[in-house]
Order: structure tokens, then C-alpha cells, then sequence
């Protein structure tokens, strides 16, 4: 099974992520495209610097592709796997789709094939801030206005434009616990639709 974690910053995913990962034994991966450039012994320093000399040139397509690079090997690196993806689709495509990559993030859909569940985390821009700012006092985030941004509408029109299975889950009255049991039941769905698929 192949589950996508998504939201905002500041919505829960990777402590959402980590404890699934624990509960179930599956296989964590934070961003796919890091996986990528990990094998290529590239640093997290020198990464950054990557991306912030390809978010200069304000070119979405060729940022799409970028991440997108990353989203094919760190999905087919881990085919027949049960994985728990910390971001996958969905980001890449709140970041960077438009009318112009829409059919780039489509093709890539088609050369990784759907996760067989994507979560979508819910959270006012007030509490994710807040969650960010307890969790670090000095994150760049809390000074990036695209971080105040809502969202949850573009990534929403994804799933459903994608016929993506997903779910969403409004993360601000729950505990990481509840949360988590509410995906797992959610992925038990899954597993038993997908055998009956396989069955056809």
C-alpha cells in the first residue's frame, strides 16, 4: 500500500506520517525528490541551493518536472512497498500547477500510478502558524507570506480533477492518535477495495 500524506505547512502530516509509519511498519519517505538526491550524495545545504537558483527562474514547468524527477524515483524505488509518503502529488501540484504544467502533472500521475490513498490534513492558517512557530520560534516559514495562505481548495480540485481516493481529515480538535486511528481504518477500506479490484 502506498499512502500520500498531504496538507499545508503546519498541518500535521509529518508527525501524522511518523506515527503511522510506527503503528504500521511501513516504509517512511519525507518528499520523494529527497530520496533521489540523497543517493546522489548531494547535502541538504547544497540541495537548497538547488532549489532556490530553480525558484529564481519563476518557471513552474521546469519546477514541476524537478520535483517531479524526484516523485518517479523515489516512487518507483519503493513499487510494491508499503510506504507512507510525507507529501507526494498533491504538493507538487499546489506549488507549482497551472494551466500550462496541469498535463505534466498528469503524465507523472501516469508513469507513478495513483497512491492508493492520499490524506489530506485540514488546518486553519492561525493553528498551523502557531504549530509551526511552538514547534520552531525562528522558522523561515513564519516570515514566507505563501505560508499564510488557505490552500485547500487547489489541492481539493486536484484530487477530485486526479479521481484520486482520498480522504479529509480536519486535524485542529483532534489528537495525533485520533487522527492516525482515522486514516488506518481508511487504509483497511482501501486494502479491501483494491483486492476486490484485483480479483475482477
Amino acid at each position: 500500500m502506498r499512502i500520500a500524506i498531504e496538507g499545508m505547512d503546519g498541518s500535521g502530516k509529518t508527525t501524522i506520517s511518523k506515527i503511522l509509519v510506527q503503528r504500521l511498519g511501513y516504509q517512511y519517505v519525507d518528499k520523494p525528490f529527497k530520496v533521489l538526491f540523497e543517493n546522489l550524495n548531494i547535502s541538504e545545504s547544497q540541495l537548497k541551493d538547488l532549489e532556490w537558483k530553480l525558484y529564481e527562474t519563476e518557471d513552474e514547468a521546469l519546477l514541476t518536472l524537478f520535483y517531479g524527477l524526484g516523485l518517479v524515483y523515489g516512487t518507483r524505488c519503493n513499487l510494491g512497498k508499503d510506504v507512507i509518503y510525507d507529501r507526494h502529488f498533491v504538493s507538487n501540484y499546489y506549488w507549482h500547477g497551472n494551466e500550462e504544467t496541469t498535463p505534466l502533472h498528469q503524465e507523472l500521475i501516469k508513469l507513478c500510478e495513483e497512491p492508493d490513498l492520499t490524506v489530506l490534513l485540514k488546518a486553519s492558517v492561525s493553528v498551523r502558524m502557531n504549530r509551526i512557530y511552538n514547534r520552531n520560534h525562528q522558522d523561515k516559514d513564519l516570515s514566507n507570506c505563501a505560508m499564510y495562505d488557505d490552500g485547500y481548495d487547489k489541492m481539493e480540485s486536484f484530487l477530485q480533477n486526479s479521481g484520486f481516493n482520498y480522504i479529509v481529515i480536519d486535524t485542529e480538535h483532534l489528537s495525533p492518535e485520533e487522527i492516525a486511528d482515522i486514516i488506518i481504518k481508511n487504509i483497511d477500506l482501501s486494502k479491501q477495495k483494491k483486492l476486490v479490484k484485483e480479483r475482477k
